[in-house]
């Protein structure tokens, strides 16, 4: 009796031990799944920190990398030049070519094309501290300290042999630029002095190297003060035209001009134009200034033609004959110059001549107005009898070259039959003495200029040239 009375204490007693088992049981199975989804988690997480740290890889990547060659770009060039010592030394290179065949083959064969420059740079300079693509065909070397001797020469060599591309063999050159810091604080001031070196390298002749001095930089001032001087000069008319007679050999007779231009700054010396036509041609203001020596010089020679008879010659630019409107500005300054399209030659290089189609077409609309069209400076340039025979000419200006001490009598006779074949007019330039004008003319020359006859001369003395109130010969030291 007293174990059955006992009975209910002890099933509440179970009870409670059951209850608790049971609150145990479920405790530890929250607690696994806790951990399960803790676990879980940090398994998600660590793939999302992952992904993160790679996102985070591919964007510094493409913050410092270029995406076509893999190579550092500017941002990381600039950033490893932040810290200069002296002696680190920095090659800039610039692709001679590039353009055209980017041109031509298109940009998928241009990027396949420096991927392999790329890979050919890396390998001729394992050493270089960086290797940088910074710009479209520009590629960099960096040391931070001396450079290993002919480094640059290595890597333009290596440039040399053919690529194969696009099913093509194509051929590259470089030019290089060479840096060494001393003095440069900055990185901008040292990617400045080395880009001075490479335009240095590209305007004598590519392929080839130029290192680096303080002469590049004074001139490269000089060139700035000059190209803000000629902007300056046309805006407020410092420039003038000034002619050089043609001479007729037979006779002495004067049959054409040939219009210079002249700067004369207001309170300074003159500036020879053999210093102030390489910067216009550079910096493109050879278009406006090829305009307005046309305007004048076609305004300005009206009375010499219809007086005496006399032509007039004017130099046209490679840029100015690749102007659109090249034709249209032509015959508008003829027409408000009041000068017949037969009075006028259009006197240009070889090498504008042969620059492209389109070009040469719209000299052939300017010939069929009767406008002439002259070569300066033959046996310079492309000389060739074939270009000759398709090119729009109808004078030969021969270099003065030819007639740098005596007459070169093979090499005139040869011109000169060559042009008698064409039945182009020919004109000597640069005759000095009274010996290379006689030679000239047993030679069958038909015209000459140079300061034997007379120098360039305004337009008040060339009309006293022409009128016979100043003989030729009387100009010649100017």
């Amino acid at each position: 009796m007293a174990f059955l009375a006992a009975v209910p204490a002890m099933i509440r007693q179970f009870s409670s031990v059951l209850a608790g088992l049971v609150a145990l049981a479920a405790g530890l199975v929250a607690v696994a799944l806790v951990r399960r989804r803790s676990r879980r988690l940090a398994r998600s997480l660590a793939r999302s920190s992952a992904r993160r740290r790679g996102l985070e890889q591919q964007l510094r990547e493409r913050a410092t990398r270029d995406p076509v060659t893999g190579l550092a770009n500017r941002a990381l060039l600039t950033a490893l030049l932040a810290d200069i010592r002296p002696g680190l030394t920095v090659v800039l290179l610039d692709l001679d070519g590039f353009k055209e065949i980017n041109d031509e083959l298109g940009h998928q064969a241009g990027d396949a094309l420096l991927v392999q420059v790329a890979r050919r740079l890396r390998d001729a300079l394992p050493d270089a501290d960086l290797m940088a693509r910074p710009g479209d065909d520009e590629f960099a070397a960096v040391w931070r300290g001396p450079a290993p001797a002919g480094a640059a020469e290595r890597a333009l060599a290596r440039l040399r042999p053919p690529y194969q591309v696009a099913g093509r063999q194509v051929h590259l050159t470089g030019s290089a630029g060479v840096v060494v810091a001393d003095g440069q604080r900055t990185s901008a001031e040292v990617l400045r002095d080395a880009d001075l070196a490479l335009q240095a390298a590209k305007g004598g002749g590519k392929d080839r190297i130029v290192r680096y001095d303080t002469g590049l930089r004074t001139a490269a001032d000089r060139h700035r003060e000059l190209a803000a001087g000629l902007r300056r000069a046309l805006r407020e008319g410092e420039f003038a035209v000034h002619y050089q007679p043609v001479v007729r050999l037979a006779d002495g007779r004067i049959t054409a001009v040939e219009a210079l231009l002249r700067w004369h700054p207001p309170g300074g010396e003159p500036i020879p134009p053999g210093v102030f036509i390489p910067v216009a041609e550079a910096t493109g203001l050879i278009v406006p200034l090829g305009w307005w020596v046309l305007g004048r010089a076609c305004a300005e020679a009206r009375e010499w033609h219809a007086r005496d008879g006399v032509s007039l010659t004017v130099n046209v630019a490679a840029h100015q004959l690749r102007e659109p409107d090249f034709v249209e500005r032509v015959r508008g300054a003829l027409e408000e110059g009041g000068l017949p399209p037969s009075a006028l030659v259009l006197e240009l290089t070889e090498s504008s001549l042969v620059a492209d189609a389109e070009s040469t077409a719209r000299l052939d609309v300017l010939r069929a107005d009767g406008v002439r069209v002259a070569i300066d400076d033959f046996g310079t340039g492309y000389s060739s009898l074939a270009y000759l025979v398709h090119l729009p000419v109808d004078v030969l200006k021969i270099d003065r070259t030819f007639l740098a001490t005596a007459v070169d009598t093979t090499l005139m006779r040869a011109i000169l039959q060559l042009a008698g074949g064409l039945a182009l007019q020919t004109v000597a330039e640069g005759v000095e003495t009274e010996k290379q004008a006689a030679a000239l003319r047993a030679l069958g020359c038909e015209h000459a200029q140079g300061f034997l006859f007379s120098a360039a001369v305004p337009p008040e003395e060339l009309d006293a040239l022409l009128s016979g109130r100043l003989e030729l010969g009387a100009a010649r030291a100017r």
